[in-house]
């Protein structure tokens, strides 16, 4: 999936546009203050600390510390790589509405993940739910990856409407998978209007190095006139994410 990348750490905000916590660091003597306080000290090197203080906070019902903890058992790094204790602590988040566990929970579940007793199994009912919750509240990587199940059907009914719905959002706030994906889209629908929108996300797509959008921009370059190439380009050179 084109969102792979985006999963590899939790963020610095939640995506209901809530601050992930509050200050980061260390309280006094040495003690994490809170959840985005522990994720700074592991980054900093501080692991046992780190996972002590997050555990603990996880256990007392912290959303982000449960994030931030599932996170912990999916990179390894501090604990042993278990894939099954990761989506254990991802769901207790997303059952709080955290909008960066829904979509980490949700892509999780779209491929699964490890093996053994610590492998999760891929579940597209319940990936296409958390990744929905997440999309809904804005979150831009799980509207982009709900483009792309969508638009290419996967493990569910194709449904290019449902994937333009998810795409443009996403597109629209610079997101290269979702323009490469909506450029796609739009490079179906057998309209000179159509081809000049793929040929303007997969420029954009293209100038952020995602893989496939120079070729495909040339492809439908060269189906369109001068002038629809010329309108295309006017769009790219004027597009500014929304913020």
């Amino acid at each position: 999936m084109a969102a792979a990348s985006r999963v590899t750490g939790p963020g610095t905000r939640r995506a209901d546009g809530r601050g992930a916590c509050g200050a980061g660091g260390l309280a006094a003597g040495g003690a994490v203050a809170d959840g985005a306080g522990a994720w700074q000290a592991y980054r900093a090197g501080k692991y046992e600390a780190a996972f002590k203080e997050l555990k603990a906070l996880a256990e007392g019902g912290d959303a982000d510390s449960q994030y931030y903890l599932g996170t912990l058992y999916s990179d390894g790094k501090v604990v042993k790589r278990d894939y099954r204790q990761a989506a254990e602590w991802y769901g207790k988040a997303a059952s709080q509405g955290h909008g960066d566990a829904e979509f980490t929970l949700g892509f999780l579940y779209l491929a699964g993940a490890g093996e053994g007793t610590g492998a999760v199994f891929a579940d597209l009912q319940l990936a296409t739910k958390w990744l929905k919750m997440a999309a809904a509240k804005g979150h831009t990587a799980a509207q982009s990856a709900l483009a792309t199940v969508y638009g290419e059907g996967y493990g569910i009914a194709r449904d290019i409407a449902q994937a333009q719905r998810w795409a443009e959002p996403a597109a629209a706030r610079g997101d290269a998978a979702a323009q490469y994906e909506l450029g796609r889209l739009k490079g179906q629908t057998l309209t000179v209007e159509s081809w000049g929108e793929a040929y303007t996300w997969f420029r954009l797509a293209e100038k952020q190095g995602y893989p496939g959008a120079a070729e495909n921009r040339a492809v439908v370059g060269k189906q369109i006139d001068a002038q629809t190439l010329a309108a295309a380009e006017r769009r790219t050179d004027a597009f500014v994410p929304v913020k």
